[in-house]
């Protein structure tokens, strides 16, 4: 449920709006009828009627789906390079955090603004995905990209891991200084647990290496965006 309400319905169906594929099309169709053979038997007369949409046989006779699993050398070579998948979650991040800022400052929807975003490490992601991030409800008209710059005035400022976002046209200074000491607070709250979390000697020496790892990464993550945030 979390899979195609959150992930493929609230993401990948709107962002494949901004991006024409057959490419495009072709994965939408193999995820749908995955999903329909796995829903199947908690819900099996709505993905049969579904599945004769667009299908000639019985969705009851089909075979269960296999997933081809990535093995642990691949996995490793994957290991810090961008693929889509981690693509996705940066772009996601951004426009998730535009959307928050403009609610918590009680931004008017219909209303255009301009962002600026500085990042050296995802220029190329973000430029690539302009449309997706201007397309999802995010308000945008005009979309600046930059490996960095100085802080802009008067502008809402967000932090999104590596990400710095002004967003310009739309600030109340009043509203974006209780945004921003909140926004610190709840940074300071995490920082606090993983801390605690790693001080620990019984969930360090017990825990499985990756899960330390990356609770290590999300220390050091959550503590780049204060200092960004502070500045």
């Amino acid at each position: 449920r979390e899979f195609t309400w959150n992930d493929l319905a609230d993401w990948y169906l709107e962002a494949t709006k901004f991006i024409k594929s057959k490419e495009t099309e072709k994965v939408l169709l193999i995820i749908l009828r995955s999903l329909l053979k796995l829903w199947h038997p908690f819900i099996p007369f709505v993905t049969e009627v579904i599945w004769k949409e667009f299908n000639d046989t019985d969705l009851m006779i089909e075979k269960w789906p296999f997933f081809a699993t990535v093995s642990a050398d691949r996995q490793e070579a994957l290991e810090g390079k961008p693929f889509r998948a981690q693509g996705l979650e940066v772009i996601k991040g951004a426009v998730s955090a535009i959307r928050n800022a403009r609610a918590e400052n009680k931004v008017e929807p219909g209303r255009k603004i301009k962002a600026v975003v500085y990042t050296d490490k995802h220029v190329k992601l973000i430029k690539e995905n302009e449309a997706i991030i201007k397309g999802m409800r995010t308000g945008i008209e005009e979309l600046e990209i930059k490996e960095k710059g100085n802080d802009v005035d008067d502008a809402i400022k967000i932090v999104v891991g590596d990400i710095k976002i002004y967003l310009i046209g739309a600030v109340d200074k009043e509203k974006e200084e209780k945004r921003i000491q909140k926004h610190k607070e709840e940074l300071e709250k995490v920082i606090k647990s993983i801390k605690s979390k790693l001080d620990n000697k019984n969930f360090v020496e017990r825990a499985p290496e990756a899960v330390v790892k990356k609770e290590k990464e999300r220390m050091k993550s959550f503590k780049k965006e204060l200092k960004e945030l502070i500045k």
